[in-house]
Formats: C-alpha cells, structure tokens, sequence
C-alpha cells in the first residue's frame, strides 16, 4: 500500500504535466493560427490596394486608406494579429471601394459627354458666364 502512494503521486504529476504541456500547445497554436491568417489578409489587403493603384493611376485610393494599410503590416510585425486582421479588412474594404467609386465616376462621366454630344448649340462659354439661356 506504501508502494501505490508514490505511484499515484507520480501519476498525479505526469497527469498534470501532460495537461499544462497541451493547454501551452493549444496556445501556440492558436497563436500560429492567427499569425498565420493576419498574414493572408495583410496579403488580401495588399492585393486589393495595388489593383485599385494600378487600374486608377492612384486616383482611386482614398486618403486613409494606405494609413490603415500601413497599420495593419505594422501591427503584422509586431505581432498583434487581431489588430492586424481588423486593420487589414478596413483597408482592403476602402481600396474595394475606391475601385468601385473611381469606375462609377468614370462611367457617370461618360454619359455627360454623351450628354452634352447630344445637345447641340450647347454654349459652354456662356454656361461658365452665368449667360445661359434661361438664366
């Protein structure tokens, strides 16, 4: 009986060893996950702005959003994944954004060139002057 002591003892230690290595595991893990997925969307969120950059000439990226940009690798390097993560979706949603406001503007553009095609005797000088007919 003296004998089951010490082995249930070390079995109680082992247990409990075992226990702490797997909850110190689970968070390394979990913390390489989100190293992992902060990485992906800083990648997304590198993708979205260099395709608004590229297909605006820069035009179509708003002010902030190459300081969110900026943010989120930063928080990347230092290690704060959450922060990294959110930071990196708000600025991919801004170049998304961007992109779709600069095309929409395009495309509005375009149909008051057609516009103004369409109306003969349009005098823009007068127009400019506050001389419009109607005026």
């Amino acid at each position: 009986m003296i004998k089951e002591k010490p082995f249930t003892k070390l079995l109680g230690l082992i247990v409990v060893g075992a226990v702490v290595l797997a909850a110190c595991a689970g968070q390394n893990g979990a913390k390489m996950g989100m190293a992992e997925k902060a990485k992906k969307e800083v990648a997304k969120a590198e993708e979205a702005v260099e395709e608004t950059r590229q297909s605006t000439d820069g035009t179509g990226l708003w002010k902030s959003t190459m300081k969110v940009f900026d943010q989120a690798r930063s928080s990347l390097e230092e290690g704060e994944y959450e922060t990294a993560i959110d930071k990196a979706g708000k600025a991919r949603y801004q170049a998304e954004k961007g992109l779709a406001q600069y095309r929409e503007e395009q495309e509005q553009y375009q149909l008051a060139v057609k516009a103004g095609e369409g109306s003969q005797g349009f005098d823009e000088q007068a127009m400019i002057s506050g001389n419009a007919p109607g005026e």
